[in-house]
């Protein structure tokens, strides 16, 4: 850690990664769900995101919006060159990188006022002064009607973690390696603690999660997460409704939860969670108790700078001119679903043709809920539930009015980041969809499939199979199967050839219809 990083770690850079539901389509989706007017529903916007790390949510964004102007801030600068350097790689005109710590935000007199500003893994991670910096900015810089997504660590949900938080962070200060080298050795020595009978630093699973199951991407980036996560010195873990109150000094109003799913309070609440809930005043006591009642260790807040409510008619003439992409394929639709509140079973006869209607191609709104299975029949679900249910389960993606299908800038920048996998510096990648205005995750075999077809191999299996197999030899990264490293070229082709079929299949056509190829 350095004098300059406010006790934040910053000898390691941040692991990349995309955060869709910092999306502006995502964000216009959750006001309008919960019945809140969005700043805008198309044509220009500004959009801001603090403390941005390597710039991959704000690049994709940028790519995806062209008509949006887009600044992202972070404090490293190792960060901020290298989202730099992908924005100029990529020839994205429409956003720009600062290297600024949240008390120099608030001298700069050429920042415009943002529609949009979004803060993902920050909040429950600083000091209370910067915290207080980040609400004057908000204060001065966030439009009227404008909304502010802020995700961060719920208390109570981690309370079990505190006691081992605090010994990692102490352990770690008595040595002088890397901040990702110094976690594991802490978590080594945790274990050793709880063998010697300590009762309070959590149990062998947990430990094993914490070791295993934090980043499935390879044991490098779990420590570097780790690291982020755990050896913070200002490390603090928000009640909600101490989140709210700072939040209000910048007259920012809670609207809902970007986990749109959460909105729903027969879906994220049993019967008897709902009744106890009605004993409280709506507000942020309320909403803190739904924390209480779950157990959430993760929240995702949505503010507007004067919450407008609108009028149900007002809201579906909004929503009539949204359309749903499918993100699954078809034959992994689910309408059992995991909740908060356990499993919450969707009637087939109404999802079941939804889902066999997005199977073909987007579809707006308007044309889903005039289905002939669900148009004037009791039960039926509304716009509100089918975009706030199949968005928020994972299962389709938003999108918004009057997007672009695709622009060269997108092209171009979805090439860079599906290298990165190619070439092994990455274990995911991410992509913009211009239709969506936001962007999608690949898995690494996805990514190198996306980058054989966006550097031109013919979309065939065979071609596109010779090239990622001779890549990966080249680059000497292993495959294995069922935990055995494959080591005949034979059986390295099967494994990368059911990839391809599958990707030439299902995939493909879902990047060529949201634009990204």
């Amino acid at each position: 850690m350095t004098d300059w990083a406010s006790g934040y770690v910053a000898d390691i850079e941040y692991l990349p990664g995309l955060y869709v539901e910092q999306a502006p389509n995502h964000l216009m989706l959750g006001a309008l769900v919960n019945g809140f007017e969005p700043p805008f529903v198309s044509g220009p916007f500004t959009y801001c995101e603090l403390g941005c790390g390597q710039g991959v949510t704000a690049l994709v964004i940028a790519a995806a919006n062209p008509q949006a102007e887009i600044i992202a801030t972070d404090f490293n600068p190792a960060q901020i060159a290298r989202a730099r350097a992908m924005a100029k790689a990529a020839g994205l005109s429409n956003i720009t990188f600062l290297e600024l710590s949240f008390a120099e935000m608030l001298g700069r007199s050429d920042l415009p006022e943002f529609d949009m500003v979004t803060l993902h893994g920050v909040w429950s991670w600083i000091a209370p002064e910067d915290r207080h910096n980040i609400t004057r900015f908000m204060r001065e810089r966030v439009k009227p009607g404008g909304m502010v997504s802020v995700t961060y660590n719920a208390m109570p949900g981690w309370t079990a973690l505190l006691p081992m938080q605090r010994l990692l962070l102490e352990h770690s200060r008595l040595g002088r390696e890397r901040s990702d080298v110094q976690v594991l050795k802490g978590l080594e020595w945790i274990e050793r603690l709880q063998a010697a009978g300590s009762g309070v630093l959590g149990n062998a699973a947990l430990l094993d999660q914490l070791r295993k199951g934090s980043d499935k991407s390879g044991a490098p980036n779990r420590a570097v997460y780790l690291a982020h996560e755990y050896l913070n010195a200002n490390w603090h873990p928000q009640y909600h409704m101490d989140t709210a109150a700072e939040l209000a000094e910048a007259k920012l109003g809670f609207i809902g939860s970007a986990s749109l799913i959460d909105n729903f309070p027969d879906l994220a609440l049993k019967p008897e969670q709902r009744q106890l809930l009605e004993e409280v005043p709506a507000g942020p006591l309320r909403e803190t108790l739904k924390d209480y009642l779950v157990s959430r260790p993760f929240r995702r807040d949505l503010y507007a700078r004067g919450p407008r409510r609108i009028a149900d008619g007002q809201r579906d003439a909004h929503l009539r001119t949204f359309g749903l992409a499918l993100t699954i394929p078809p034959h992994e639709a689910r309408t059992e679903l995991d909740v908060p509140a356990g499993k919450a079973q969707l009637p087939d006869r109404f999802y079941k043709p939804l889902f066999a209607t997005l199977a073909e191609r987007p579809r707006s709104l308007d044309d889903l809920v005039a289905l002939p299975e669900l148009k004037d029949q009791p039960g039926a679900p509304s716009m509100v539930e089918i975009a706030g249910v199949l968005v928020g389960s994972g299962q389709a993606i938003a999108i918004p009015p009057q997007q672009l299908p695709r622009n060269d800038a997108a092209v171009r920048l979805n090439r860079l980041l599906a290298q990165e996998v190619a070439e092994q510096r990455a274990a995911t990648a991410a992509i913009a969809t211009p239709l969506t205005g936001s962007g999608l995750n690949l898995t690494t075999m996805e990514g190198a499939v996306f980058h054989a077809l966006a550097t031109g191999v013919t979309p065939e299996h065979g071609a596109l199979t010779d090239t990622i197999v001779n890549r990966l030899a080249a680059s000497g990264t292993p495959l294995a199967r069922d935990g055995n490293v494959i080591t005949s070229l034979e059986g390295q082709r099967e494994i990368v050839g059911e990839s391809v079929d599958w990707c030439l299949r299902i995939r493909v056509p879902l990047w060529e219809a949201l634009g990204a190829l």
